[in-house]
């Protein structure tokens, strides 16, 4: 990754981290539920423990920051080949429920 696009992705991380708040606890847990069930193929590369290793954490990401991020990959406005392959095939439903559960184990 240029250091343009490490600046791009910082800028847009920094600017979104006071606004991650957490839906309603009902909703929530469904989307918890779901997002635990397609976190497999985030968590063959993302270590769950948050420990990076070459690679970024995304445990304890501000819900609105992890869906800003996940969106930008799926809408082609940052380049990594597995995160854009990954990304395309999510819906928004996908990418929140996600957001949720990746936020929740940082906690």
């Amino acid at each position: 990754m240029n250091s343009r696009r490490i600046r791009t992705a910082t800028a847009i991380l920094a600017g979104l981290c006071a606004g991650g708040f957490l839906p309603p606890p009902a909703v929530a847990d469904e989307r918890y539920e779901y997002g635990e069930y397609l976190s497999g193929e985030c968590t063959a590369c993302h270590q769950l423990s948050g420990k990076a290793d070459g690679i970024p954490s995304i445990t304890g990401w501000p819900v609105k920051t992890f869906i800003t991020v996940l969106t930008s990959y799926r809408e082609d406005a940052q380049e990594n080949e597995a995160m854009l392959s990954i990304a395309k095939r999510l819906t928004d439903e996908d990418i929140e429920a996600l957001a949720v559960f990746f936020h929740q184990q940082g906690q």
